[in-house]
């Protein structure tokens, strides 16, 4: 559409084809007429054409830099739902994983039920957790096919188009890239681009409207033939005439300060918004890398301290429950906190 429009802008107005003529058939009838031809051709001045052809340029420049943004917030919509469904395929592995030590503690303790070494309450709140993370389990699946429908769409693909996520989600990062990347962000964002390009517009814009000022001059000839009659000695007489005539506007009333002065708004507008919008990504950028340093500062204590002490836990509990010195009921809550701590942390991841 901008490219269409700059090929527009450059164009000439046609010129015109004048034809007429007039006889008096209905009056006198005597045979009289005149007829009248011409050409006429608007000059647009002071480089109008040249001023309209700049606006539209900054258009097809502004069109680019909206297309680079939709192409920016697209792959950022797609990449994070394909990390979301790479966290809940790593969520449902860890669940299926809970799940089997679950059932393995129910099948010794209905053994252990048998002997009356347990009680069935003991053996009723295993059973309990374990329903408890089916349910989740069923949860995450509904929550893995939604992810999975809206990535085919952004992709372009049929919405139940198989799906298959390789790879793994990453907790490590170079804190010096993105630092790097925070500070270059307002440089490269497209939407900052497109802004600033709304500064130039509206500046051509007032080249635009201040030339327009004066309208195009019109530059016109003309033939002409007239055929008269006339009393005696005179008789028939014809006359043939060629004129040139030109035609110019002059700014009286309409100078055009209406579009000028829209225009001037237009542009502190620009200015204000894109003013702003640098505001809003140096922000938004610098809370972003905050909250990733802390989040890395989080995910390596859940990782290097937290999991790592409820995994032990876990393991002595069951040694512990084997050798009948703890209750069920002491591993199933061990249990149930390491579940919690490894669907936080990739939560947080």
């Amino acid at each position: 559409q901008a490219e269409g429009r700059l090929k527009q802008a450059g164009l000439w107005p046609n010129p015109e084809f004048e034809l007429g003529g007039k006889n008096d058939s209905v009056f006198a009838n005597e045979g009289e007429y005149d007829f009248a031809t011409g050409f006429k051709q608007r000059f647009p001045i002071t480089g109008r054409l040249k001023k309209a052809k700049a606006v539209a340029r900054v258009d097809v420049a502004m069109a680019l830099a909206e297309v680079r943004n939709q192409e920016r917030l697209l792959a950022g919509e797609a990449l994070g739902l394909s990390r979301e469904l790479l966290v809940t395929q790593e969520k449902l592995k860890a669940n299926q994983e809970i799940q089997g030590v679950i059932q393995k503690v129910i099948e010794v303790s209905e053994k252990r039920l048998k002997v009356a070494e347990v009680s069935a309450a003991d053996v009723n709140s295993a059973k309990l957790e374990l329903q408890r993370l089916a349910l989740a389990q069923a949860t995450l699946s509904n929550q893995q096919e939604i992810a999975a429908t809206t990535l085919n769409r952004l992709l372009g693909r049929e919405p139940q188009t198989p799906l298959q996520m390789s790879g793994a989600t990453s907790a490590e990062f170079d804190t010096n890239t993105v630092a790097e990347i925070s500070r270059q962000a307002i440089a490269r964002r497209p939407d900052r681009q497109l802004a600033a390009l709304g500064i130039d517009r509206a500046g051509a814009e007032i080249k635009l409207a201040k030339a327009e000022k004066w309208e195009d001059w019109t530059v016109g000839f003309d033939y002409s033939r007239s055929v008269g009659k006339f009393d005696a000695p005179i008789g028939t007489k014809t006359d043939n005439f060629l004129g040139v005539g030109v035609s110019i506007p002059l700014p009286f009333w309409n100078r055009n300060q209406g579009r000028v002065n829209e225009a001037q708004a237009t542009q502190q507008r620009a200015e204000a918004e894109l003013n702003a919008l640098d505001l809003r990504i140096a922000t938004e950028a610098q809370t972003a890398e905050n909250q990733m340093r802390r989040l890395l500062d989080i995910l390596r204590q859940y990782r290097e301290e937290s999991i790592k002490l409820a995994e032990e836990n876990i393991a002595l509990l069951q040694k512990g429950y084997a050798d009948g010195l703890v209750t069920i009921t002491a591993v199933i809550q061990a249990q149930q906190q390491l579940t919690d701590l490894r669907l936080s942390y990739l939560e947080s991841l």
